[in-house]
Protein backbone atom coordinates (compact mmCIF):
# COMPACT_ATOMS: atom_id res chain seq x y z
CA UNK A 1 0.00 0.00 0.00
CA UNK A 2 1.44 3.50 -0.87
CA UNK A 3 2.14 5.63 2.29
CA UNK A 4 1.00 8.76 0.18
CA UNK A 5 -2.62 7.65 -0.03
CA UNK A 6 -2.95 7.01 3.70
CA UNK A 7 -2.51 8.87 7.39
CA UNK A 8 -3.41 6.14 9.41
CA UNK A 9 -0.23 3.03 10.20
CA UNK A 10 0.25 -0.20 8.18
CA UNK A 11 -0.51 -2.14 11.46
CA UNK A 12 -2.13 -5.11 12.54
CA UNK A 13 -5.66 -4.59 13.33
CA UNK A 14 -7.82 -5.94 15.34
CA UNK A 15 -11.11 -7.00 12.83
CA UNK A 16 -14.62 -8.10 13.54
CA UNK A 17 -16.23 -9.81 10.58
CA UNK A 18 -19.82 -10.59 9.34
CA UNK A 19 -21.00 -12.40 6.91
CA UNK A 20 -17.94 -14.28 7.28
CA UNK A 21 -19.37 -17.64 5.94
CA UNK A 22 -20.75 -16.32 2.62
CA UNK A 23 -19.07 -16.06 -0.56
CA UNK A 24 -17.41 -12.57 0.03
CA UNK A 25 -16.76 -13.09 3.69
CA UNK A 26 -14.45 -16.08 3.06
CA UNK A 27 -12.44 -14.72 0.66
CA UNK A 28 -12.63 -11.65 2.68
CA UNK A 29 -10.95 -13.54 5.73
CA UNK A 30 -8.40 -14.89 3.97
CA UNK A 31 -7.29 -11.62 2.73
CA UNK A 32 -7.43 -10.02 6.06
CA UNK A 33 -4.99 -12.98 7.80
CA UNK A 34 -2.85 -12.68 5.36
CA UNK A 35 -2.11 -9.00 5.91
CA UNK A 36 -1.86 -9.96 9.76
CA UNK A 37 -4.76 -8.78 11.36
CA UNK A 38 -6.37 -10.26 14.19
CA UNK A 39 -9.77 -11.28 12.77
CA UNK A 40 -12.83 -12.36 15.07
CA UNK A 41 -15.77 -13.60 12.75
CA UNK A 42 -19.19 -13.50 13.67
CA UNK A 43 -20.88 -16.63 13.05
CA UNK A 44 -24.79 -17.98 13.93
CA UNK A 45 -23.46 -21.66 14.85
CA UNK A 46 -19.78 -22.48 15.69
CA UNK A 47 -20.76 -25.99 15.08
CA UNK A 48 -21.28 -24.79 11.27
CA UNK A 49 -18.88 -25.95 8.68
CA UNK A 50 -18.48 -22.79 7.13
CA UNK A 51 -17.32 -21.88 10.72
CA UNK A 52 -14.88 -24.65 10.76
CA UNK A 53 -13.01 -23.04 7.46
CA UNK A 54 -12.79 -19.81 9.06
CA UNK A 55 -11.03 -21.36 12.17
CA UNK A 56 -8.57 -23.49 9.70
CA UNK A 57 -7.54 -20.25 8.45
CA UNK A 58 -6.73 -19.04 11.86
CA UNK A 59 -9.80 -16.76 12.67
CA UNK A 60 -11.60 -16.48 16.23
CA UNK A 61 -14.64 -16.93 16.24
CA UNK A 62 -17.97 -15.53 18.44
CA UNK A 63 -21.73 -16.62 17.92
CA UNK A 64 -24.29 -13.77 16.99
CA UNK A 65 -27.16 -13.37 15.13
CA UNK A 66 -27.41 -10.31 13.34
CA UNK A 67 -31.19 -9.49 14.21
CA UNK A 68 -30.26 -9.80 18.09
CA UNK A 69 -28.81 -6.88 19.04
CA UNK A 70 -27.60 -7.73 22.39
CA UNK A 71 -25.57 -11.21 20.72
CA UNK A 72 -23.70 -9.04 18.48
CA UNK A 73 -22.63 -6.52 21.17
CA UNK A 74 -21.68 -8.80 23.51
CA UNK A 75 -19.42 -10.18 20.67
CA UNK A 76 -17.96 -7.40 19.58
CA UNK A 77 -17.02 -6.18 23.52
CA UNK A 78 -15.21 -9.25 23.53
CA UNK A 79 -13.31 -8.58 20.54
CA UNK A 80 -12.77 -5.13 20.92
CA UNK A 81 -12.15 -4.48 17.38
CA UNK A 82 -10.54 -1.48 15.46
CA UNK A 83 -12.62 -2.33 12.70
CA UNK A 84 -15.84 -3.47 12.52
CA UNK A 85 -16.70 -5.13 8.59
CA UNK A 86 -20.44 -5.62 8.39
CA UNK A 87 -20.84 -7.84 5.10
CA UNK A 88 -24.44 -9.38 6.16
CA UNK A 89 -26.82 -9.61 3.46
CA UNK A 90 -29.57 -11.22 1.49
CA UNK A 91 -30.71 -11.64 -2.09
CA UNK A 92 -33.85 -13.35 -1.49
CA UNK A 93 -36.17 -13.12 1.19
CA UNK A 94 -37.54 -16.14 3.29
CA UNK A 95 -39.49 -16.39 6.45
CA UNK A 96 -38.10 -13.47 8.96
CA UNK A 97 -35.17 -12.95 6.69
CA UNK A 98 -37.09 -10.43 4.60
CA UNK A 99 -34.92 -7.37 3.35
CA UNK A 100 -36.05 -5.14 6.32
CA UNK A 101 -34.57 -7.41 9.45
CA UNK A 102 -31.62 -8.05 8.00
CA UNK A 103 -30.41 -4.90 5.61
CA UNK A 104 -31.80 -2.44 7.93
CA UNK A 105 -32.13 -3.65 11.32
CA UNK A 106 -29.45 -6.01 11.13
CA UNK A 107 -27.58 -2.84 9.93
CA UNK A 108 -28.76 -1.03 13.14
CA UNK A 109 -27.57 -3.96 15.10
CA UNK A 110 -23.99 -3.98 14.18
CA UNK A 111 -23.90 -0.24 14.31
CA UNK A 112 -25.03 -0.29 17.75
CA UNK A 113 -22.30 -3.10 18.68
CA UNK A 114 -19.51 -1.28 16.86
CA UNK A 115 -20.22 1.78 19.45
CA UNK A 116 -20.37 0.14 22.35
CA UNK A 117 -17.11 -1.50 21.23
CA UNK A 118 -15.30 1.35 20.76
CA UNK A 119 -14.73 1.04 17.32
CA UNK A 120 -12.88 3.42 15.00
CA UNK A 121 -14.01 2.30 11.94
CA UNK A 122 -17.28 0.59 10.70
CA UNK A 123 -17.20 -0.37 7.04
CA UNK A 124 -20.45 -1.12 5.25
CA UNK A 125 -21.38 -3.44 2.26
CA UNK A 126 -24.18 -1.75 -0.02
CA UNK A 127 -24.81 -2.51 -3.67
CA UNK A 128 -24.41 -0.47 -6.97
CA UNK A 129 -28.42 0.80 -7.39
CA UNK A 130 -29.18 1.60 -3.59
CA UNK A 131 -31.35 4.86 -3.55
CA UNK A 132 -34.33 5.87 -1.65
CA UNK A 133 -36.29 5.53 -4.55
CA UNK A 134 -34.91 2.50 -6.07
CA UNK A 135 -36.08 -0.03 -8.64
CA UNK A 136 -36.30 -2.76 -6.03
CA UNK A 137 -37.40 -3.45 -2.47
CA UNK A 138 -33.44 -5.15 -2.23
CA UNK A 139 -32.11 -1.47 -3.31
CA UNK A 140 -34.32 0.58 -0.99
CA UNK A 141 -33.37 -1.66 2.21
CA UNK A 142 -29.51 -1.37 0.89
CA UNK A 143 -30.50 2.64 1.07
CA UNK A 144 -32.34 2.48 4.25
CA UNK A 145 -29.51 0.38 5.79
CA UNK A 146 -26.68 3.24 4.17
CA UNK A 147 -28.78 6.09 6.33
CA UNK A 148 -28.51 4.35 8.98
CA UNK A 149 -24.76 3.75 8.86
CA UNK A 150 -24.47 8.02 7.65
CA UNK A 151 -26.31 8.90 10.58
CA UNK A 152 -24.51 6.28 13.35
CA UNK A 153 -21.59 8.73 14.33
CA UNK A 154 -19.02 6.05 13.80
CA UNK A 155 -15.92 6.35 10.61
CA UNK A 156 -17.27 4.89 8.08
CA UNK A 157 -16.91 3.82 4.81
CA UNK A 158 -19.54 2.70 2.19
CA UNK A 159 -19.16 0.16 -0.68
CA UNK A 160 -21.35 -0.66 -3.17
CA UNK A 161 -20.13 -3.14 -5.48
CA UNK A 162 -21.21 -4.33 -8.67
CA UNK A 163 -21.69 -7.76 -9.75
CA UNK A 164 -18.85 -9.83 -7.98
CA UNK A 165 -17.50 -12.96 -8.73
CA UNK A 166 -14.93 -15.50 -7.63
CA UNK A 167 -14.38 -18.71 -5.94
CA UNK A 168 -17.40 -19.44 -4.51
CA UNK A 169 -19.32 -16.74 -6.26
CA UNK A 170 -23.10 -18.47 -7.18
CA UNK A 171 -24.08 -15.77 -10.13
CA UNK A 172 -20.94 -16.48 -12.35
CA UNK A 173 -20.71 -19.45 -11.39
CA UNK A 174 -24.13 -20.37 -12.29
CA UNK A 175 -23.03 -19.11 -15.76
CA UNK A 176 -20.25 -20.93 -16.00
CA UNK A 177 -21.95 -24.25 -15.32
CA UNK A 178 -24.57 -23.47 -17.59
CA UNK A 179 -22.01 -22.57 -20.49
CA UNK A 180 -20.07 -26.14 -19.51
CA UNK A 181 -23.27 -28.44 -19.53
CA UNK A 182 -25.79 -26.86 -21.95
CA UNK A 183 -25.95 -26.63 -25.59
CA UNK A 184 -27.79 -23.70 -25.89
CA UNK A 185 -27.53 -20.93 -22.89
CA UNK A 186 -30.81 -19.65 -21.80
CA UNK A 187 -30.75 -15.47 -21.76
CA UNK A 188 -33.66 -13.67 -20.57
CA UNK A 189 -34.86 -10.94 -23.17
CA UNK A 190 -32.19 -9.25 -25.52
CA UNK A 191 -29.71 -9.93 -23.32
CA UNK A 192 -28.42 -6.18 -23.99
CA UNK A 193 -28.92 -5.03 -20.39
CA UNK A 194 -24.76 -4.62 -18.79
CA UNK A 195 -22.79 -5.44 -16.01
CA UNK A 196 -19.49 -4.60 -14.61
CA UNK A 197 -18.24 -7.83 -13.30
CA UNK A 198 -15.79 -7.30 -10.20
CA UNK A 199 -13.67 -9.81 -8.85
CA UNK A 200 -14.06 -10.41 -4.82
CA UNK A 201 -10.05 -9.99 -4.75
CA UNK A 202 -10.70 -6.07 -5.92
CA UNK A 203 -13.35 -6.07 -3.35
CA UNK A 204 -11.11 -7.60 -0.30
CA UNK A 205 -8.54 -5.48 -1.31
CA UNK A 206 -10.58 -1.91 -0.90
CA UNK A 207 -11.90 -3.06 2.83
CA UNK A 208 -8.45 -4.01 4.01
CA UNK A 209 -6.34 -0.87 2.71
CA UNK A 210 -9.53 1.09 3.71
CA UNK A 211 -8.67 -0.27 7.36
CA UNK A 212 -5.57 2.27 8.19
CA UNK A 213 -6.50 4.40 4.61
CA UNK A 214 -8.07 7.75 6.21
CA UNK A 215 -8.88 9.15 2.97
CA UNK A 216 -11.47 6.58 2.90
CA UNK A 217 -13.37 7.98 6.15
CA UNK A 218 -16.97 8.97 5.74
CA UNK A 219 -16.92 8.03 1.81
CA UNK A 220 -18.87 5.86 -0.37
CA UNK A 221 -17.34 3.80 -3.49
CA UNK A 222 -18.73 2.45 -6.35
CA UNK A 223 -17.29 -0.76 -6.60
CA UNK A 224 -16.93 -1.72 -10.72
CA UNK A 225 -14.89 -3.59 -12.89
CA UNK A 226 -12.64 -2.52 -15.89
CA UNK A 227 -15.46 -3.10 -18.56
CA UNK A 228 -19.05 -2.38 -19.11
CA UNK A 229 -19.94 -6.27 -20.62
CA UNK A 230 -23.80 -6.92 -22.08
CA UNK A 231 -25.00 -10.16 -20.41
CA UNK A 232 -24.63 -11.55 -24.17
CA UNK A 233 -20.89 -10.53 -24.12
CA UNK A 234 -20.65 -12.16 -20.73
CA UNK A 235 -21.87 -15.56 -22.24
CA UNK A 236 -19.75 -15.11 -24.84
CA UNK A 237 -16.25 -14.43 -22.93
CA UNK A 238 -17.05 -17.42 -20.61
CA UNK A 239 -17.95 -19.65 -23.88
CA UNK A 240 -14.34 -18.45 -25.21
CA UNK A 241 -12.78 -18.79 -21.68
CA UNK A 242 -14.01 -22.93 -21.16
CA UNK A 243 -13.19 -23.58 -24.87
CA UNK A 244 -16.70 -24.11 -25.64
CA UNK A 245 -18.93 -23.01 -28.81
CA UNK A 246 -22.52 -22.34 -26.99
CA UNK A 247 -25.59 -20.34 -29.13
CA UNK A 248 -27.73 -18.07 -26.81
CA UNK A 249 -31.45 -19.12 -26.50
CA UNK A 250 -33.18 -15.96 -26.16
CA UNK A 251 -36.33 -16.00 -24.08
CA UNK A 252 -38.94 -12.66 -24.37
CA UNK A 253 -39.77 -10.74 -21.69
CA UNK A 254 -43.42 -11.41 -21.93
CA UNK A 255 -42.89 -14.47 -20.95
CA UNK A 256 -40.19 -14.05 -18.41
CA UNK A 257 -42.51 -11.63 -16.38
CA UNK A 258 -45.01 -14.62 -15.45
CA UNK A 259 -42.95 -16.90 -15.00
CA UNK A 260 -40.96 -14.77 -12.06
CA UNK A 261 -44.84 -13.65 -10.59
CA UNK A 262 -45.43 -17.93 -10.55
CA UNK A 263 -41.88 -18.45 -9.24
CA UNK A 264 -42.40 -16.38 -6.06
CA UNK A 265 -46.45 -17.50 -5.38
CA UNK A 266 -45.90 -21.04 -5.44
CA UNK A 267 -41.88 -21.69 -4.24
CA UNK A 268 -40.59 -20.62 -0.73
CA UNK A 269 -37.37 -20.28 -2.57
CA UNK A 270 -38.14 -18.13 -6.10
CA UNK A 271 -36.27 -18.95 -8.95
CA UNK A 272 -36.47 -15.43 -10.03
CA UNK A 273 -38.22 -12.40 -8.68
CA UNK A 274 -39.80 -10.10 -10.22
CA UNK A 275 -37.39 -7.51 -8.02
CA UNK A 276 -34.10 -9.46 -9.38
CA UNK A 277 -35.33 -8.50 -13.05
CA UNK A 278 -35.99 -5.54 -12.46
CA UNK A 279 -32.26 -5.14 -11.07
CA UNK A 280 -31.07 -6.85 -14.05
CA UNK A 281 -32.90 -4.50 -16.46
CA UNK A 282 -31.89 -1.48 -14.36
CA UNK A 283 -27.59 -2.65 -15.23
CA UNK A 284 -25.37 -3.02 -12.66
CA UNK A 285 -22.44 -0.18 -14.04
CA UNK A 286 -20.04 2.72 -13.05
CA UNK A 287 -17.12 4.71 -12.79
CA UNK A 288 -14.59 3.06 -11.12
CA UNK A 289 -12.46 6.48 -10.89
CA UNK A 290 -12.57 7.02 -7.47
CA UNK A 291 -11.72 3.23 -6.24
CA UNK A 292 -9.21 3.23 -8.49
CA UNK A 293 -7.56 6.71 -7.41
CA UNK A 294 -8.21 5.99 -3.47
CA UNK A 295 -7.27 2.43 -3.04
CA UNK A 296 -4.64 2.42 -5.67
CA UNK A 297 -6.21 -0.58 -7.15
CA UNK A 298 -6.56 -1.34 -11.04
CA UNK A 299 -9.79 -3.61 -11.20
CA UNK A 300 -9.17 -7.20 -12.51
CA UNK A 301 -10.30 -8.17 -16.19
CA UNK A 302 -13.26 -10.15 -16.81
CA UNK A 303 -11.84 -12.22 -18.89
CA UNK A 304 -8.67 -12.69 -16.15
CA UNK A 305 -10.79 -13.38 -13.34
CA UNK A 306 -12.48 -16.67 -14.94
CA UNK A 307 -9.06 -17.85 -15.60
CA UNK A 308 -8.37 -18.14 -11.79
CA UNK A 309 -11.92 -20.22 -11.67
CA UNK A 310 -11.80 -22.76 -13.95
Amino acid sequence: MESDRRTGTSEPKKVFLTGATGFVGRNMAVRLLEDGHKLTCMVRDAGEPGAGYLQGLGAELAVGDILNADSIAAAAMEAQPHTFIHLVGIILEHGTATFENIHVKGTINALAGAAVAGSHRFLHMSALGAAAQGVSEYYRSKWRAEEAVRSSGLPYTIFRPSIIYGPGGDFIGMLLKQVRLLPAVPVLGNGRYRMQPLSVFDVAACYADAITNDRTIDREYDLCGPDALEYNQMIDIISTTLGKRRVKLHIPMPLVRPVALLSERLMSRPLLTRDQLAMMLAESTCDNTDMRDDFGIEPMNFADGLRLLI
